[in-house]
Formats: C-alpha cells, sequence, structure tokens
C-alpha cells in the first residue's frame, strides 16, 4: 500500500484520468484521491511517522510551490534539454516537430519517448520531487543530468506529466485553488494568508480528522510572519453606484498610488520585502538596520514604535523624487527595485496604508477603521522614507466629488473607497468593501483619441488579428503608430472586423506607415482601414512607439465609420496635451520631468454621480458595430407603454436569447422592455439599468466579470409579459449583480434565495431545493445521517420511516451477466435485465443509492442480475467485473458484498434488511 501511496506512476494516471474526464468526474476523482490519501494516512494511527500530501500536493499545484525555486526552463528550452538526455538527432524531422510551436509539448514528446525510456516506471513521488529540487538549484545546467535520471527511470506517461509538472501548467481544467479546496474547503484561504503549501498541509494534518481549521474573527486566515499574503483587491465601480453605496455604510478615501505593491514583515530582528506577485526584494531594501547598501530598511527600522515587537504592513512602494520632491508615477520609467543607495536624486519611499500583523496577532478579522487607528501609533512617518496614506473619512456625496476632483488636480490615478467595517481578505477583489475610482471609468471626463488602424497582430495560432496598431497622422499620407489594442470589441465584433479586413491586410510596410520598433505581423493601407476611438487613462511618453507617445491601458470605445483616415488625431495635438495642461489645471513645475500626462479634461460633478437612468448620451454621430445575433426590424404595431410600468426611463439591454425550442426573440423581449416604460438598448452603457439574457455566450460573460451591470436571465421579462406586471429582481433571477443590488437582496432573502416575507409555494418551494442541491447531486445540509433519520421519523412517524427510508447510506452496483448469443436464451436474460433494473430503482426509492459502471466509488453491496435465482453467474465473473469498474482503488477498502438482486424485493417486503447469507453468491 506505501508503495502504491508513493508511487508516481499512480499520480501519472490519475492526472490522465482528470484530464480527459468531464468536470464533474475531475473533481470527484480529485477529492477521492485526497479522501483515500486520508484513510491511507491515518492508518498509522498516532505514529510520529505518519506519511503527508504534500510530496504529492506540490505536484498537482506546482504553481503553488513557493519552496521551489524557478527552473528557468520554458517550452523551448526544455525541448532542448529533452533532445540532449536522449542523444537526438535534430535533424529528424519528429525533432523538428517537438522544436517547432504547438499547444502541449508533452504531446510532441510523446512519440519520441516510446523506446527510449521503460514501459513501466518505477518513480516514487519523493524521487521526482528531489530531482525537480535539483534542477531548480541548478537551472539549466543540471537539467540534462536530472532529466536522463528522470527518464531512465519514468515511463512515456510519466515524462509527459513530468513536462506539464516543470511547465506549471497541467491542462487539467481544474484550477490550482479549486484543487486545494477539494483537498480541504479552507485550504484557499489558509494560502492566501501564508502562500505556503508545506504549512498550509501542516496546519490541515494536525487537526482532528474532522475537525475545522481555526481562522481569525471575521472568517480571515492565520498570517504567518514572514510568508507572502496575497493582497486583498480594489474592485472597480461606477461613479453612478457610488452614491447607494455611501447611503449605506461609512467609507473612508484614501488616494490612490501609482508605484509597485509592497507588503514589509518585520519578526523583530529581520525584515522581509515581497511584492505583488510574492518575490523577495528583501536583498535590496535591507534584511537589517546594519545592512550595507539597504536603500529603505536602515531609516524605517528607527520609525517602528519601541512597543512594538513584530509587525505586517502593506503599502505601495513609490519612487521619491529627491529634486521636485514628489512621487514618481510607474510611467515615469524608474524602478523602485533598482534604486541603490549612492543614488542623490531618488529612493524608494514605502507609503502605508495597512496594517495586518500587529505583536504576534492576525488582524484580517479586525475592521479598517480599527487597523487604520493601529496603525497610526505602530510606524511613524519620515519625509521620503515612509508615508501614511492619506485618508478620510466620506461625509456626504459633495465631499467625494471634492475629494476625486482633488486627486485629479494633484495628477493623482484616482481614488479607493474602504468599508468602515470591512476586514481584510487575501487576495479577494469583488464584494470586499474596497472600490477604486479612476477619472477613465467616469463616461466623458477623459479625452478621447481618434486612432487609425495601421496594422494587426495574429493571436497565437495565427488564425486572426486579436490586436491592433493605431497611430495618428503626422502630415499628408503620414501616419505614425501610438499603441496596441485589443480591449473593448466583442467577439462577434473582432469576427466582423476580422472578416471585413482580412482581404485588405498586407505582410510588407506601407509607404507612409512608421511603427517604430513595434512592428505589426501585417500591415493596411490608409484607404482600405477604419478609424477607431479610444481612452485612456494617461498620455505616456515612449521609444516603442514612432509618435513617441503611447496610450496606458488603452480600450476601445467604438468605431468611426463616419470620419476618413485624414481626420485622425494628429501627432502636434499629441504633443501639445502632453506639454500643455491636463485640460483644467495649471502645469506645474515638474511637468518637464514627468513622462506621463493624465488625460482627465474636467471636474467631476453631482451630475456624474447622481446621473439617472434616463439620460440620454448626446448624439456623436457614431456607427456602433452591432452583434450578430440582434435584430433589427421593428414591428408593425405595438401596444403603449403601461402607465405605471417600472422600467419607465431605464434603459435595459437584451444581450442574448436562449437557444431551446420554442425560445422568444430579441424582438419580443424588447416588445416586453418598451411595454413596461423601458427603453431597448443595443449596447450597454453606464447609464443601463441591466442586461436580459438567457443564456451565457462568450460576449455575457465578458460583461458579468466586470461586475458593473446587473446581468439577469430572460425569465425576468417573460413572468412580465405572462402578469402584465414587472417586479424588482429576484435572486432566481441573478446572472450576476452589482454591489448595491447584492445588499438590497440580502436584507430580502437568505442565501438560498428563500424570502423573509414572501409566501413560499410549491413551485417556488422546488427551485429553492435544487438551489440548495450541491455539486455532487446531494443536498448541501450539514445534517449528520443521525439527525436526518430523526426528521424523517417526525416528519413520517417511525414505522413509516423505517419502511419508505430502508436503505438509507447503502450504496451498490449492478452486475448483469453478458448477454449469450442463443437466441432463446438472449430473449429470456433480457427479461430477467429489466427486472434487475427494476429492482435497482426500488433500492434508490427506498434510501439506497445506486453506482452505474462509469460512477468512481465505493459500495456497500455489489447485486447480481441472472436467469435464476439459484443459478447466478460464476463468482469469478463477478470479482473480475468489479476490478474493471473499481480498479486498483478497491484494495484500499473492504470488498463489497455479493447479492442476489433478489436480496431488495424481499427485505421490502419483511419490511426490514434480510439476513445477507441466504443470498450470498457462491464462491
Amino acid at each position: 500500500m506505501c508503495a502504491k501511496q508513493d508511487s508516481f506512476s499512480e499520480l501519472s494516471s490519475l492526472l490522465e484520468k482528470v484530464r480527459h474526464a468531464p468536470l464533474p468526474a475531475k473533481e470527484l476523482m480529485l477529492r477521492k484521491f485526497f479522501q483515500d490519501f486520508e484513510l491511507y494516512r491515518q492508518s498509522f494511527g498516532d505514529a510520529d511517522n505518519k506519511p503527508s500530501i504534500y510530496p504529492s500536493l506540490r505536484l498537482l499545484v506546482p504553481g503553488m510551490d513557493r519552496a521551489r525555486k524557478a527552473y528557468g526552463l520554458r517550452e523551448r528550452t526544455l525541448a532542448e534539454a529533452y533532445i540532449r538526455a536522449l542523444g537526438l538527432d535534430r535533424r529528424n524531422e519528429e525533432v523538428q516537430r517537438l522544436l517547432g510551436a504547438g499547444s502541449d509539448l508533452a504531446e510532441r514528446l510523446g512519440p519520441l519517448l516510446h523506446g527510449r525510456c521503460p514501459a513501466v516506471g518505477d518513480l516514487t513521488v519523493g524521487d521526482v520531487n528531489s530531482r525537480l529540487d535539483a534542477i531548480g538549484a541548478g537551472r539549466a545546467v543540471a537539467a540534462r543530468d536530472e532529466l536522463v535520471a528522470l527518464i531512465e527511470r519514468g515511463s512515456p506517461l510519466d515524462q509527459r506529466w513530468l513536462v506539464r509538472i516543470v511547465l506549471k501548467n497541467l491542462r487539467l481544467g481544474v484550477s490550482n485553488r479549486r484543487i486545494l479546496q477539494l483537498y480541504h474547503p479552507n485550504a484557499p484561504t489558509l494560502y492566501d494568508g501564508a502562500s505556503d503549501l508545506k504549512q498550509l498541509v501542516q496546519q490541515i494534518e494536525t487537526q482532528a480528522p474532522a475537525g475545522e481549521l481555526e481562522l481569525v474573527s471575521g472568517g480571515g486566515p492565520v498570517l504567518l510572519l514572514t510568508h507572502f499574503i496575497r493582497p486583498m483587491l480594489c474592485q472597480r465601480v461606477e461613479l453612478r453606484q457610488v452614491g447607494e453605496l455611501l447611503r449605506r455604510d461609512t467609507y473612508w478615501c484614501e488616494t490612490k498610488m501609482d508605484g509597485e505593491r509592497f507588503q514589509m514583515h518585520w519578526d523583530g530582528l529581520s525584515f522581509r520585502y515581497y511584492s505583488r506577485n510574492g518575490h523577495d526584494y528583501s536583498d535590496a531594501f535591507g534584511r537589517s538596520a546594519d545592512q550595507v547598501g539597504g536603500t529603505l530598511t536602515p531609516m524605517l527600522a528607527t520609525l517602528i514604535a519601541p512597543t512594538t515587537r513584530d509587525l505586517i504592513l502593506d503599502g505601495e512602494m513609490m519612487v521619491f523624487d529627491r529634486r521636485d520632491l514628489r512621487f514618481r508615477d510607474k510611467c515615469d520609467g524608474t524602478d523602485v527595485k533598482a534604486l541603490r543607495t549612492g543614488n542623490a536624486d531618488q529612493r524608494p519611499c514605502f507609503c502605508v496604508y495597512d496594517v495586518l500583523y500587529h505583536n504576534g496577532r492576525s488582524l484580517t478579522g479586525v475592521p479598517y477603521a480599527e487597523r487604520a487607528n493601529l496603525l497610526r501609533h505602530t510606524v511613524r512617518e519620515q519625509f521620503g522614507f515612509l508615508q501614511h496614506c492619506r485618508r478620510e473619512r466620506v461625509r456626504d456625496a459633495e465631499h467625494l466629488i471634492e475629494l476625486i476632483n482633488t486627486a485629479i488636480d494633484a495628477r493623482q490615478e484616482g481614488v479607493v473607497l474602504k468599508r468602515e467595517d470591512a476586514p481584510y481578505q487575501p487576495n479577494r477583489r469583488a464584494g470586499t468593501g474596497w472600490y477604486k475610482i479612476k477619472p477613465d471609468y467616469i463616461e466623458g471626463l477623459v479625452v478621447d483619441f481618434d486612432l487609425l488602424v495601421m496594422g494587426g497582430f495574429y493571436n497565437l495560432r495565427r488564425t486572426h488579428v486579436n490586436t491592433f496598431l493605431v497611430g495618428v497622422g503626422r502630415g499628408p499620407g503620414e501616419y505614425v503608430s501610438v499603441a496596441k489594442v485589443s480591449m473593448g470589441l466583442s467577439v462577434a465584433e473582432w469576427q466582423q472586423l476580422n472578416q471585413s479586413l482580412r482581404s485588405h491586410w498586407r505582410t510588407e510596410p506601407v509607404d507612409g506607415m512608421h511603427c517604430g520598433r513595434t512592428t505589426p505581423d501585417v500591415w493596411i493601407a490608409p484607404g482600405s482601414s477604419i478609424v477607431l476611438q479610444l481612452k485612456g487613462s494617461e498620455l505616456v511618453r515612449s521609444d516603442s512607439y514612432a509618435a513617441g507617445y503611447t496610450i496606458r491601458f488603452p480600450r476601445i470605445v467604438t468605431t468611426r465609420a463616419d470620419k476618413l483616415p485624414d481626420e485622425v488625431c494628429t501627432l502636434a495635438e499629441l504633443e501639445q496635451l502632453a506639454s500643455g495642461t491636463s485640460g483644467h489645471s495649471p502645469a506645474d513645475s515638474s511637468a518637464r520631468t514627468r513622462k506621463s500626462t493624465k488625460l482627465a479634461k474636467r471636474h467631476v460633478t453631482l451630475e456624474d454621480l447622481n446621473a439617472p437612468a434616463t439620460v440620454q448620451r448626446p448624439n456623436r454621430a457614431k456607427k456602433r458595430l452591432i452583434a450578430a445575433e440582434r435584430t433589427t426590424a421593428r414591428p408593425e404595431r405595438e401596444a403603449s407603454p403601461l402607465p405605471d410600468g417600472m422600467l419607465h426611463g431605464r434603459d435595459v439591454c437584451v444581450m442574448a436569447v436562449g437557444n431551446y425550442p420554442g425560445a422568444p426573440t430579441i424582438d419580443t423581449l424588447e416588445r416586453l422592455v418598451r411595454r413596461h416604460g423601458g427603453r431597448a438598448v443595443a449596447n450597454p452603457s453606464p447609464a443601463t439599468y441591466a442586461i436580459v439574457a438567457g443564456r451565457v455566450t462568450f460576449k455575457v460573460r465578458k460583461y458579468m466579470e466586470t461586475g458593473r451591470w446587473d446581468v439577469v436571465r430572460e425569465d425576468w421579462l417573460l413572468r412580465a409579459g405572462m402578469e402584465h406586471r414587472l417586479e424588482p429582481f429576484r435572486p432566481e433571477h441573478i446572472l450576476t449583480a452589482t454591489e448595491p443590488t447584492r445588499m438590497k437582496l440580502a436584507k430580502q432573502y437568505d442565501r438560498y434565495g428563500d424570502s423573509y416575507t414572501r409566501p413560499i409555494t410549491p413551485s417556488s418551494f422546488s427551485a429553492l431545493l435544487s438551489r440548495m442541491t450541491g455539486e455532487e447531486g446531494l443536498p448541501t445540509s450539514s445534517l449528520t445521517l443521525r439527525e436526518l433519520m430523526h426528521a424523517e421519523t417526525t416528519l413520517l412517524g417511525v414505522r413509516i420511516a423505517r419502511r419508505m427510508r430502508l436503505f438509507r447510506g447503502l450504496s451498490a452496483r449492478l452486475y448483469v451477466k453478458p448477454e449469450e448469443k442463443e437466441d432463446e436464451e438472449q430473449a429470456s436474460f433480457g427479461v430477467e435485465r429489466y427486472r434487475a433494473q427494476r429492482e435497482m430503482l426500488r433500492f434508490v426509492q427506498h434510501g439506497g443509492y445506486w453506482l452505474r459502471d462509469t460512477e468512481p466509488g465505493v459500495v456497500r453491496y455489489v447485486f447480481v442480475a441472472s436467469s435464476s435465482a439459484v443459478d447466478p453467474p460464476p463468482y469469478g465473473d463477478v470479482e473480475a467485473w468489479i476490478d474493471t469498474v473499481t480498479g486498483p482503488d478497491r484494495e484500499l477498502t473492504s470488498p463489497p458484498v455479493l447479492l442476489r438482486v433478489h436480496w431488495i424485493g424481499r427485505s421490502i417486503e419483511a419490511g426490514r434488511l434480510c439476513n445477507e447469507t441466504d443470498f450470498f453468491v457462491p464462491d
């Protein structure tokens, strides 16, 4: 058994099965793997040498294993290492295919391994981990020797999975976080708090088998000093949604710094600095106060309060300009991590906005306001070295507008709203109470650019163009590149543009087109091109584009079919925008040293905050692309809008309809919108009330991921058509909700969507039960078997409950003897087959669980069907069939009991479980 649990071939076989199974089966297999290992582990009792799942887990989620150093191997270098290790001829056709581009190096490597490595491998999980550690320590130098050892002992299947493990992409169709969750429900949360798989496993394995892991108050993870914590993130929010947030809760407004996210750990002796992605830069900033060359720690160590024993701080690492006495933005081209002590002009400054750990106490469950107050007494400010993030409690909407405009005048990136009682939730963004507001999120606040498409870049498989190179005019017939853009268009719009531009792409440069150092895959002449309207957050100086500038975070707003190529933005306009003011504030004295220009052209007003959904945006003569599924025909006659329609003055976008027989058309749903006083729009805008979708298409999913709109099912509108009135959203209508809607529904419904005030009906009760159903088709209730039995006896009575749920807790499979060739025997056996299946249905009806042949799992019984109750199939045939169904997993559990299927009916008739020995299949 030990050899089986430690065999890498067993792990490879599991991964191969998981990769080719449907999603529900993938998760079942992985969950069973973890459960079986825990059973194996518990078989050691209280021994000190209990095996751990950690060696296997670090192979299952290689991208989350921070204990192992980076291999320094990409697909090409790993392929080269295998060629050298196998001694292959590079001129061979199969070797050339291995070196060529492809979707999966492991699949391309497969044909080269047969005959060059053993058919059956004897590698253990420990062997693989030690070899991979050696590769990580020695990089490419050690890769060949270690790969030779792995090839000599690993099968071709083992090698394929070794490749995927080294590349940290298993291609299982199950995310790393989901695998951790299958291992233990709290594992992802624990990982977010420490990013240490070994520590995570130790915490889980030292708990009682049925115990819950201890979390801090508020449900946050227990943080560990000197272990990277995945930072909490901010959710994007539309300005018009902020008013509802302010009415419900108290918020603080912080300055949004444009630096690099960092956290500082101090254990009382040494300092650690981790970047947003967990990279350790302690050597650059200083591990101790007396380290020679430390750019920050020598000063920071003197700013910590004497009463502080240990500390974790979260903040932004900024570049401080000593000459201009200001912070430099990331666009200014200075890397804060590369600064050295001898730099007379710049130095790092840590802008702190949160304290996560203090004097042995994890603060993730402490409200934000308490953490902010503690921060003021923990470290003191020192100009140019450490600064507390500026924060103010938001009094009302007018105060928030004032704070946003102050940030715009100061050329800051934006502001962050943080709910006063929000806990710190590592690696969480949506629904956490942290929101970011940037000028480019607000409609009409930033400068737009009309740019010409100069060329395009193919996707990885070179099937279509998925990125445009756009530029501005420099003179008659002359255009210079300014940005690459790939965001803002739906799949249908990209398809339409690719179809219309495909015949005009050229592989050679076009006269008058200047691209700088960013050369596209294909070009297009101005006369055949199109104009795109773009917006972004900043205009940045850049040597990568011929214009000398680029746009930060560019997004396509729409196409400008009404504009000709010579009507696009000019280079002179870009230069004027970069060298002048931001549109409303005078240029400061440091403008000459800045490499970026904010694009906000005015202040925010209360109209932006309180803009109702009825406000119609001005007609700009734009011709938007329309998705292929939308129909533009309007009905000849249409009923008058209801005077008290719920959608009066609101915009609704019908984006997709169901593809089932009899599904309504988009035109039908849009008529319902207008019937209830609304306005049907083709594309959602910040003023759109909701998006209606009959199915989740790629386009719908993209809008759902933004969290900026309520996306609801078409049932919401169809119900209004039947009842002649439209009601507010219910949980069953919601595909995804904005934060205000989510908070509103939380006050009216419980987590399963059951109303606190609305009476329940048979249909609503059925829907409620379906929502309470778990992933495996079983209720998510945490009731024990004894509690369920007590509930049944209370509702049905002891006598009826005992008869109706006779087989509760029992699971079984059905064995049916293969059909014979003789016609008479086959006809007789066919009847018996149906009788056996009927008995299994009765088994299920009375509380049993029937596992089909393709379903993995452990069973108590195997019922045997035969043409005679006295003459069942040979015992050996049934045993061989069980092995084909359960495979080697059967060794971990007691073998199932083989009974004739007639035992089910006899037990039901008797009202109790009959004696099993009377129905045994003879050995």
